[in-house]
């Protein structure tokens, strides 16, 4: 009933919603990170923390955890932005509005345009107007404040995480900070 015969460019219907196929490639690109995700008692494991001896050390813990725990530190981050967002009803409003203008432009036909009041806005119009409008939703909002505290608290975390967290021996033991060359 609600679903159409024409081909409209998405890969799956959800009901009466059509999905884009950037939705199938979003869960298959979560679901590969998810497979990399530490354990959070691993993580959280802080009998392995301990404070670095020189500057060497803490090079050579960041270096490795960055990458080992690469992905938790991902979700940490994804969870701040998350909270930033539902934290701030304006900021919720204003990434709703460009999110949806946005989404209205792009699954337009390739060169239709929208006739209001006499006047003809071809895609690329509609796009600046919707750039105009967002713009000083995003500013009112204090996007740029949540991005900024946003990358500040998870550099923070994540500097402070993989510089304390010892590093494991190849057999299986606790990185000894005595036997480091510096």
């Amino acid at each position: 009933a609600l679903v159409s015969t024409q081909s409209t460019g998405f890969s799956k219907k959800m009901g009466s919603v059509t999905l884009p196929p950037q939705i199938n490639q979003a869960k298959e690109w979560i679901l590969k990170k998810r497979e990399n995700l530490r354990p959070w008692q691993e993580f959280g494991n802080y009998t392995r923390a301990s404070k670095p001896a020189n500057i060497a050390v803490i090079s050579k813990r960041v270096s490795h955890n960055v990458i080992y725990y690469y992905t938790n530190y991902a979700f940490i981050s994804a969870l701040l932005i998350v909270y930033c967002i539902i934290s701030s009803p304006l900021l919720l409003l204003a990434i709703t509005v460009s999110g949806t203008a946005c989404y209205l432009i792009s699954t337009q036909k390739e060169g239709k345009t929208l006739q209001i009041g006499g006047h003809t806005f071809t895609p690329k119009d509609q796009a600046l107007i919707a750039a105009c409008i967002s713009l000083p939703l995003l500013f009112f909002a204090s996007a740029g404040t949540v991005i900024f505290w946003v990358i500040g608290l998870t550099c923070s975390v994540v500097g402070i995480h993989a510089s304390m967290m010892q590093l494991p021996n190849e057999d299986g033991t606790e990185f000894s900070e005595m036997n480091a060359v510096v």
